[in-house]
């Protein structure tokens, strides 16, 4: 598998992908602008042109019968009205995007439900760089924030929560950012996570696998707190953990 994952060189521009999913990418796949206006032209019947993956914003386009997320990454925290979207290294694995890439093949490889990696892309420029990331859309499914906010879940469905997270600690699997904008929920009951951005493999600690559940407790308590009639509550968590610990 591994060395269907190739490098390719453009000037200052490197990206990686994968030959037996995309032949040679260029850097045009990775404008932003262009995918935007063609969608605005030819006013092909996707959800939407744009929209969002946790912090990050991302386009939608369609690209040989499927429909591909192209992710631009940004600085969050005080350093964001700065760089905005720079982050300094000189070594082009060692980049958000490149790094992402191959944990998401990573997991893909060990059958676990995140999105396909296409191709990565790093522009480098003196001392920093800017970076993007494609994967497959994932069709047919909404973030468990927006379902919460229109609807109930089921006790079934957080059980499912609770075990697809499960299954990604049992692996060694950290999220960064496990929030309730980056777990996704299917039309029949599936359960995938995405944005695996600053994301990684740890040893195996009962420590850091309980932080990251309570990340995603306060990230309920924070929609609950600020989205008016957001279904939540106690007896859903208790449902998540159940599963969690099956």
């Amino acid at each position: 598998m591994a060395n269907q994952f190739k490098i390719i060189k453009t000037g200052g521009s490197y990206i990686l992908y994968d030959t037996g999913i995309i032949a040679e990418p260029t850097v045009a796949l990775f404008d932003r602008d262009y995918h935007t206006n063609q969608h605005t032209r030819q006013k092909k019947s996707m959800p939407q042109a744009e929209g969002g993956i946790g912090r990050a914003k991302v386009v939608y386009f369609p690209y040989e019968g499927k429909t591909f997320v192209l992710k631009h990454y940004y600085r969050g925290g005080a350093v964001a009205s700065i760089l905005k979207d720079q982050y300094l290294g000189f070594n082009v694995e060692k980049s958000r995007a490149f790094k992402e890439w191959r944990l998401l093949k990573k997991m893909h490889e060990l059958a676990l439900p995140v999105p396909e990696a296409i191709a990565a892309h790093v522009e480098r420029d003196s001392f920093f760089y800017r970076a993007d990331l494609i994967t497959v859309k994932i069709e047919d499914t909404k973030t468990l924030a927006d379902v919460l906010t229109a609807r109930a879940v089921a006790a079934e469905q957080w059980w499912k929560i609770g075990e697809c997270i499960k299954r990604f600690h049992d692996r060694g699997i950290y999220h960064a950012d496990l929030n309730a904008r980056n777990i996704l929920l299917s039309e029949t009951g599936d359960v995938y996570l995405i944005d695996f951005d600053n994301s990684y493999f740890r040893a195996d600690s009962a420590k850091w696998k309980m932080a990251n559940l309570s990340r995603l407790k306060r990230s309920l308590l924070k929609f609950k707190k600020n989205t008016a009639g957001f279904h939540f509550d106690e007896d859903n968590w208790t449902a998540l953990l159940a599963g969690y610990r099956q």
